[in-house]
């Protein structure tokens, strides 16, 4: 069993390098005997002269173009070898054995596809169950560590590269529930975000200039005071306007994802696609 890492990392100062290479020394310490491919996806296009050096086990690919989440994330994807892949930040301190209990999980359970660990949430052990199916995002789906088995991409195809960062872990949700693609949670797998953004962030109390609201459609229930933090800022609110424009408002996807998930309870799920069809 071979399990590709994707890491997506911006080396532009020694900060970030150590996140990096702390990060791949704790995956490479976590699961010794495993057979590990490691591909470094960089935003940094003169990594090459900056003095900063991975390991030679590392893979480094270095795009043209500029960071795109899932565009990168599919670099890596198209690269990979394993039969496992990973879709990681490089903000992450992986703990002993973290592969180890999803492929278990995987291994027993053929219909699972897809995967996250449990972060810095404590976990009662006296569950029954090792994992919990779902799609919640930050909840279930972990968009700072995603495992997936390869052949899931046979099924989705890559990653939809419309969405650059912003809701792209939603996205990515509701793509496996839409297909009846089954995503867990593993309890006994973990892996520590230290939630330390390497790209550029956009301050969330940033306003957005009117003159730049005017060249987005956007929606009348947006007016609503519930909706403000839509407009935190350009990024976000792009973001969100895709993600509606792909899957639904709120209040309308709301309500396919109750049926979806009746269905879904029922043994059903081969009609979800009926229910959320993109728009």
């Amino acid at each position: 069993m071979k399990l590709t890492v994707v890491i997506l990392a911006m080396t532009t100062t020694e900060g970030f390098f150590n996140m990096t290479s702390e990060c791949i020394s704790s995956l490479c310490e976590s699961e010794e005997n495993l057979e590990k491919e490691i591909i470094i996806v960089e935003s940094n296009k003169n990594y090459s002269t900056s003095g900063f050096v991975y390991p030679d086990f590392v893979k480094i690919i270095i795009p043209s173009f500029t960071f795109n989440f899932h565009k990168f994330l599919n670099v890596g994807i198209k690269a990979a070898t394993g039969d496992y892949i990973a879709l990681c930040n490089n903000d992450l301190i992986f703990q002993d054995s973290w592969f180890s209990e999803i492929l278990l999980v995987g291994q027993a359970h053929n219909e699972i596809m897809s995967f996250s660990p449990v972060g810095k949430i404590e976990v009662d052990n006296s569950l029954d169950a090792s994992f919990e199916i779902g799609y919640k995002v930050m909840t279930h789906v972990k968009g700072w560590c995603i495992v997936v088995k390869k052949e899931l991409f046979h099924k989705i195809n890559l990653l939809d590269e419309t969405f650059d960062f912003y809701f792209a872990d939603n996205d990515y949700a509701m793509t496996l529930k839409s297909r009846n693609i089954k995503h867990a949670l593993v309890y006994k797998s973990h892996v520590v975000h230290l939630e330390k953004q390497s790209t550029d962030k956009i301050k969330n109390n940033e306003s957005i200039n009117p003159d730049i609201l005017s060249k987005y459609k956007i929606p009348k229930y947006l007016n609503e005071k519930k909706y403000e933090w839509v407009f935190n800022n350009e990024k976000n609110l792009s973001g969100f306007l895709k993600f509606h424009n792909k899957w639904g408002s709120p209040n309308f996807l709301y309500k396919k994802n109750k049926l979806a998930d009746i269905l879904i309870k029922n043994k059903l799920g081969y009609l979800v696609r009926f229910f959320l069809k993109l728009n």
